[in-house]
């Protein structure tokens, strides 16, 4: 029965069946005790997607082949204390990202095999605290099966940070009514803080919430996560932004512990 009110709700929320594809829930985790430095979303552009290793191009440097995109995403840095072994990190994001549910790794290197890291951190990334020696970074780009793309780049800086960017990039549908902004953990508030804080509007936002039971029910457990986002929020904000609590009567494709924010253009 609950399956079917969910159906319901979809479809009167208006989310096309083709936005349940980029809301499958995979997610890449976060290494433990690392700090997030921003989040930075960037919406309705052209983004590349590194496939293989930097070189100077004429007065620049860019990538050997890259894919260029149209869509949005969100750009994540994150610091790891420098007494933390640089190859610990290194396991963990390789594990998280091969064990991403049914996608293709688009492209890896490693070390010196990557190019150089100056020119990753400076004309890449436009972020100049990735920088670090060559032998110490490393560079996963994956596409899950949401289609979303995921590009991890990490290295230790000269201080002994080790620093870690995670972009995740959604490509625009074609056939998409709702415009799809960011899909982030619904437990990460200092996360969704940062990435509201860098939109350039609120107008007709809606963030749609996902949960699953504990000791609570699943509504509960959902009520519980938007009013802990809310309480972040000053009253102006609380007012543009719309909460749905989907708890787990929507279709299970889109994940649980989620907070899936779109834009309603109508």
């Amino acid at each position: 029965m609950f399956r079917v009110i969910g159906a319901m709700m979809s479809s009167l929320l208006l989310i096309s069946a083709s936005t349940v594809l980029i809301a499958k829930g995979s997610e890449i985790p976060v290494y433990r005790g690392a700090q997030i430095i921003k989040s930075t979303p960037v919406e309705n552009s052209y983004i590349e997607i590194p496939l293989a290793k930097i070189y100077r191009s004429g007065r620049g440097w860019e990538p050997e082949k890259v894919e260029l995109i149209e869509g949005t995403a969100v750009k994540t840095l994150y610091k790891i204390a420098r007494n933390v072994q640089m190859e610990s990190v290194e396991r963990f994001y390789q594990d998280a990202i091969l064990n991403l549910s049914n996608g293709d790794l688009l492209f890896s290197c490693q070390s010196r095999s990557c190019g150089n890291s100056n020119a990753w951190a400076n004309n890449f990334f436009n972020e100049y605290l990735l920088y670090g020696s060559d032998s110490s970074q490393s560079l996963w780009v994956f596409q899950d099966q949401s289609l979303h793309y995921w590009v991890v780049y990490l290295n230790r800086r000269g201080a002994g940070d080790i620093m870690v960017r995670i972009d995740e990039v959604i490509p625009n549908g074609s056939d998409l009514d709702t415009d799809v902004l960011a899909q982030l953990n619904a437990t990460d508030v200092p996360r969704i803080r940062r990435f509201l804080s860098g939109l350039d509007t609120l107008d007709g936002l809606v963030g749609f919430v996902t949960s699953e039971a504990d000791n609570r029910s699943a509504i509960r457990v959902g009520d519980a996560y938007i009013e802990e986002i809310q309480r972040s929020l000053n009253s102006s904000e609380q007012s543009r932004i719309r909460f749905i609590n989907l708890a787990n009567m929507g279709d299970s494709t889109y994940g649980t512990h989620r907070v899936i924010f779109v834009r309603d253009s109508n």
